[in-house]
């Protein structure tokens, strides 16, 4: 699709709503990344290095989805404004409900594989892996399910 060159999604971004969310999430995942830094110099365990990595990278990951999705928008807006006909696109929730789920089940997967095949892991530390994530992240299925319906709609909402 081709754009007029006075309607690029660059000049349709909201930079003013970005702005806040990149200083609060893109210092919090660099919080994490520092604090996973800082475990594996101070002879941390493996695993809490590890686990403060991918927090840092989750929380990075959720700041790039909010500058896509912005972006997407940005496209639907330009297109808008100069003449195409374009409305939103109904539907996405059940896709993203389902990949949500997806996730979920994944993470709690990847909690027993590391506590049954992890190495260096104690008989208390190898219990926790295979019981306390996978029941926390039950618990929270519920809201996997709506979080990531709510991502598959605006994922939707916002194609041409």
């Amino acid at each position: 699709m081709s754009y007029n060159a006075h309607h690029t999604p660059g000049g349709h971004m909201q930079w003013g709503l970005l702005a806040p969310a990149t200083v609060i999430l893109g210092g919090a995942g660099l919080l994490f990344l520092a604090g996973a830094q800082e475990i594996g110099e101070n002879m941390g365990y493996g695993w809490e290095a590890g686990l403060a990595a991918a927090g840092g990278a989750a929380v990075l990951l959720l700041l790039l989805l909010l500058y896509v999705l912005n972006w997407r928008a940005a496209r639907v807006r330009a297109a808008r404004a100069s003449g195409l006909l374009v409305s939103p696109r109904n539907g996405g929730f059940g896709k993203g409900a389902l990949v949500g789920l997806l996730f979920v089940v994944a993470l709690q997967l990847v909690s027993v594989a590391v506590g049954l095949l992890y190495p260096g892991l104690e008989e208390g530390e190898r219990n926790f892996f295979t019981s306390v994530p996978p029941m926390a992240l039950t618990a929270l299925m519920p809201v996997a399910l709506i979080v990531g319906g709510i991502a598959g709609k605006l994922w939707r909402s916002t194609s041409l």
